[in-house]
């Protein structure tokens, strides 16, 4: 009973609440971003990595994939070396290159292309058309879009760049045999995909490779393959998905320690915000509290009433804070997503009802203790100070 006058004598106000529990909200929209940001965009990346079913990464010695130009020496002999060994499944050899788009004898921007074995390959989903064959190319779906080219179409494309003359050099006609989803790229690039061998002959590195995807076989554990395969074949750097996100967290620190630098400033807002407004309610209802405890009414009842009413606020905001931080995280992620170099398919802003539930709860529990510094004070001032002070 006492529980639910004190919650009434909270929503009279309702001006009041209402500012304190739009700034809770935002409080507890910001935590929740900030939450879903500390571990959005590694998890996505994981996910990411296994979405073909090529787990591991084998690079040059040193390097992570594409980090470098650097390239892996004799890569028929290293790919034959890695699919001997037990548990590999399939390997799939990578060449990064740049050609360039030929218009008449002028080139265009340089766009980025791979040279991959059709049959084995982690880098595209085809979306109409087939794999390529010798002479033939995969676009992704911006570059098909921007030039309005489709399956059966010709494309020329120049691998060398007269920078002098800005004219292109080796030019080459290529027919499109397919259009596809590029799993890795940044929202509207434009890239390509060719047969590994023409990418070598047509740049002059013969056998050359710059990664090597390798998928395992089913309930085989990725880190003892990817151990099994530096041991064999030393000369390169070989990363099981579990690595690629160790060194994806670590290039991503600033994001986790903003991500727990502005979730600690929402907690702090939070609890000032619950403590100032309980507070003045307790001032405010002062000579209530007294009488209740002069009719015998235990503190430890009107603690519980006061650590209620910031149970009660901090719940409140957290239900309106759920949907304005997922709508947040939405506009973010749009916004970060748009920086060139990040892969499209990724996600700043992760759900996951764990954290998510987790950051919720902290939240009511600040609430809580907010509540109970002013509710402390309330119950245990001695009931002779308490009338006097009120009468006064």
């Amino acid at each position: 009973m006492i529980v639910s006058a004190f919650l009434r004598s909270l929503f009279r106000r309702g001006g009041r609440t209402a500012l304190a529990l739009a700034g809770i909200a935002v409080s507890a929209a910001l935590l929740l971003d900030m939450t879903m940001l500390a571990s959005g965009l590694t998890g996505s990346f994981g996910e990411l990595l296994g979405v073909s079913g090529y787990a591991i990464r084998v690079t040059p010695r040193g390097s992570l994939p594409f980090d470098s130009e650097a390239g892996i020496a004799g890569g028929d002999e290293v790919g034959r070396r890695i699919a001997a060994v037990p548990g590999v499944r399939a390997v799939a050899p990578v060449l990064g290159a740049q050609f360039y788009l030929a218009r008449g004898a002028s080139a265009g921007e340089p766009l980025f292309t791979t040279g991959v074995d059709p049959n084995s390959q982690f880098l595209y989903r085809i979306t109409s058309g087939t794999p390529p064959g010798p002479g033939q190319v995969v676009l992704s779906e911006p570059l098909a879009r921007d030039e309005g080219l489709s399956v059966g179409d010709s494309i020329r494309l120049a691998s060398d760049l007269d920078i002098s003359l800005g004219r292109a050099r080796q030019t080459r006609t290529w027919r499109v045999s397919a259009v596809a989803d590029f799993l890795y790229d940044y929202a509207g690039q434009r890239s390509l995909a060719m047969p590994i061998a023409d990418v070598q002959q047509v740049t002059g590195r013969t056998r050359e490779v710059s990664l090597f995807g390798v998928a395992t076989d089913e309930g085989v554990d990725d880190g003892a393959v990817a151990r099994r395969i530096s041991a064999v074949v030393p000369e390169v750097s070989t990363y099981s998905t579990r690595e690629l996100m160790a060194e994806m967290d670590r290039r991503l620190l600033y994001f986790q320690q903003m991500a727990t630098i502005l979730g600690s400033i929402a907690l702090a807002v939070t609890a000032l915000l619950i403590s100032t407004i309980i507070t003045i309610g307790v001032r405010e209802r002062f000579g209530e509290i007294a009488t209740l405890r002069a009719i015998g009414v235990r503190r430890r009842r009107v603690l519980l009433a006061i650590v209620t009413e910031g149970l009660v606020l901090a719940g409140s905001g957290c239900l309106i804070g759920l949907p304005l931080g997922l709508w947040m995280a939405g506009r973010l992620d749009r916004i970060l997503l748009s920086f060139p170099g990040i892969p499209a398919k990724m996600t700043f802003f992760a759900w996951d009802a764990g954290r998510v539930a987790l950051a919720m709860s902290i939240v009511i529990a600040v609430g809580a203790v907010a509540g109970l510094v002013p509710g402390w004070n309330a119950a245990r001032t001695a009931l002779g100070r308490a009338l006097r002070e009120e009468a006064e």
